[in-house]
């Protein structure tokens, strides 16, 4: 026979806070092979690796909707059959005030811990987002920075090249004339000069 797991066996296994596995355990309850109620409930060690998961995933700051989705990809639900069948509509509707008020009593258990813990994880992701925030500025302002800068050398290398142009075009003019001028003058321009 399979041997079951107590709330406090699974957290010893992984390390996981029993107040944190009871608040995975009352989200994602459909996914947990368990027999039993209340405090004598146990589970399979198929549930471990539930749990693993659960964990994984809210490190990974994943909602519950995403959660679940990755739960129904991996895992079958387990679903409960109540061995009692329902008499009556009136034992029916007791039975649906009991699961309410089990569902009430059961949010007023959790202690602060597994509340803490989600608190606090989702200020460590606000504190990233504001520290990507201001890199981005960061690196924003040091473009807009560069940006100057190569319209500041584009402008100087423009003003340098129609500099050296002219330089060229009056070096070429003066070769020109000096060329002129050592040309051997015909004997017309001897004479009528």
């Amino acid at each position: 026979m399979t041997e079951l797991l107590s709330i406090k066996d699974i957290s010893q296994e992984l390390g996981i806070p029993q107040s944190t596995l009871r608040y995975y355990r009352d989200l994602f309850l459909d996914y947990l092979p368990a027999m039993g109620e209340g405090k004598k409930k146990r589970f399979y060690p198929e549930a471990v690796e539930v749990f693993q998961t659960i964990a994984k995933c809210m490190h990974q700051n994943k909602n519950a909707d995403d959660i679940a989705n990755e739960l129904d990809s991996r895992f079958t639900r387990f679903i409960e059959i109540d061995p009692e069948p329902q008499e009556n509509s009136a034992t029916y509707s007791h039975n649906d005030e009991t699961v309410q008020s089990q569902a009430l009593s059961t949010i007023d258990q959790f202690d602060g811990s597994a509340i803490m813990a989600v608190i606090a994880s989702q200020n460590q992701a606000l504190q990233q987002i504001a520290a990507t925030i201001s890199m981005v500025n960061g690196q924003q302002e040091e473009l807009q920075h560069l940006k100057q800068e190569v319209t500041k050398l584009e402008e100087r290398l423009e003003t340098e090249l129609t500099d050296h142009f002219q330089l060229i075009d009056i070096r070429l003019r003066q070769i020109t004339e000096e060329k002129e001028s050592n040309k051997p003058k015909s004997f017309w321009q001897r004479l009528f000069n």
